[in-house]
């Protein structure tokens, strides 16, 4: 008996995780318009992808953060006094740490997410709330 190669398709399907940050959805004073207009650009970007994507079952969405403790910037959010503005400012009055957004990107890449495209979501402490 003599077995006939069955041809497959590639799947097509994935996602995409974008980094941007709340600078694309509000203005700033104390940061340049690059940076701003940049993340505003990521925004707009995000969408279009996914709307290009989609017919091939792949996700497009962004994560934005808003105030975290990292070395962005390079490390200015360590400052105690640019802390304790964030911490005023945000509803939850305390600044996060890069483990507080790994549940989303966790989320988006998984098929529980399989609805979600094209979206900006963010993991402000409720930061722009009070903008």
């Amino acid at each position: 008996m003599r077995t006939v190669p069955v041809e497959r398709r590639p799947t097509r399907h994935g996602r995409i995780i974008v980094t941007s940050s709340i600078a694309a959805l509000k203005t700033e004073s104390n940061v340049g318009t690059p940076y701003m207009a940049a993340k505003a650009g990521v925004a707009h970007l995000v969408k279009q992808a996914a709307l290009e994507l989609a017919r091939y079952n792949i996700l497009v969405n962004a994560i934005a953060p808003g105030p975290f403790v990292t070395n962005i910037s390079g490390g200015k959010m360590r400052d105690p006094a640019v802390r304790r503005y964030h911490e005023r400012v945000t509803p939850l009055k305390r600044m996060a740490v890069p483990d507080e957004i790994m549940g989303l990107a966790l989320f988006l890449a998984s098929p529980h997410a399989r609805w979600i495209t094209g979206q900006t979501i963010v993991v402000d402490g409720g930061q722009l709330l009070s903008s």
